[in-house]
């Protein structure tokens, strides 16, 4: 089990070296919260369509396909985010509160902790259930925090320009571009795609850095309650309504720990960048992915040492 929290370890521990040097930035004063919010729209508005552009054109949609756990996986976060909706919008009465708060409960950094975990625990030739999975909820994802962002933004709740928002979105562009070359077996020449490629690279440590940069421990103490309302949800809460339902529904090994990946790691990296460009509470969202990225190294090797120890794993 030693191996497992080494592993959740090494998912995350980058994830806090990019943050640090985030802060060392804002420490030594290199860029300014203006500068900040210029090079954070560079990143939703370029560097994210080429990384989701990437993802999408390096997909394999055939891979391990299993449409009953791909059902499963894809109702629970649609349950996951219609409950979340209902319950903060019951008890947050800002919008802007609102869309961050229900983007960090229902969307997890799955892209970045699923594939090292899965192959930690059964080996790289068996994690292609995992990669099934990452073609099909990053989408899903980013449609759906497109539509709360949109939905939420500004103090008032508008829903004629939400299908605009998300057309118009970098990401959602960026999937579906990349759909459309994979499926239609477009063949960029290399001299182009390397670039396009080195662009989406740069993106989630470049988010992280700026993530790291907007800290302020006030904004920490005037959300306390908020971040740790997510981070019990997205850490705890959620993983202990929906793989208690993928057990009793038969998910064991390969397919019960992707399951676990998506719905018990930490908040995606991309709330923080989405939040600030679509005029949420950006400095929230922020708090809510350092607190659960932090934190997920002991509650992912809980999990996995609850589902070694009931031989689920």
């Amino acid at each position: 089990m030693y191996s497992n929290f080494i592993v959740a370890l090494e998912a995350v521990l980058p994830i806090a070296i990019l943050i640090s040097v985030g802060l060392l930035v804002k420490r030594m004063q290199l860029l300014s919260m203006d500068e900040i919010a210029h090079v954070n729209k560079l990143v939703f508005k370029v560097l994210f369509f080429c990384l989701l552009f990437q993802n999408m054109y390096q997909a394999d949609f055939s891979i391990a396909f299993q449409p009953q756990l791909l059902l499963f996986t894809l109702t629970a976060i649609l349950v996951t985010v219609a409950i979340a909706c209902v319950i903060v919008c019951h008890f947050v009465k800002d919008n802007k509160k609102r869309g961050a708060m229900i983007h960090a409960i229902y969307r997890s950094n799955f892209i970045i902790i699923g594939i090292p975990v899965a192959a930690n625990i059964y080996g790289h030739d068996k994690i292609a259930v995992t990669a099934m999975l990452i073609t099909v909820v990053i989408p899903l994802y980013n449609i759906l925090a497109v539509a709360i962002f949109e939905t939420f933004r500004g103090n008032k709740i508008r829903f004629a320009p939400v299908l605009i928002g998300i057309a118009q979105n970098p990401m959602i562009l960026g999937c579906i571009t990349g759909i459309i070359f994979n499926l239609c077996q477009i063949t960029i020449p290399a001299s182009i795609l390397k670039p396009i490629f080195q662009i989406g690279s740069a993106t989630t440590p470049l988010a992280l850095i700026l993530l790291g940069a907007s800290f302020t421990v006030s904004s920490v103490l005037r959300n306390k309650m908020s971040i740790f309302l997510c981070t019990a949800a997205r850490l705890i809460i959620v993983p202990s309504i929906i793989l208690p339902i993928a057990v009793w529904l038969g998910y064991r090994d390969i397919e019960l720990v992707s399951i676990m990946t998506v719905f018990a790691s930490p908040c995606a990296v991309v709330g923080f960048t989405m939040a600030q460009q679509m005029h949420s509470d950006y400095e929230l969202a922020g708090n809510c992915i350092i607190t659960t990225s932090g934190l997920s190294c002991l509650t992912i090797f809980g999990w996995i040492f609850l589902g070694k120890t009931l031989g689920l794993f």
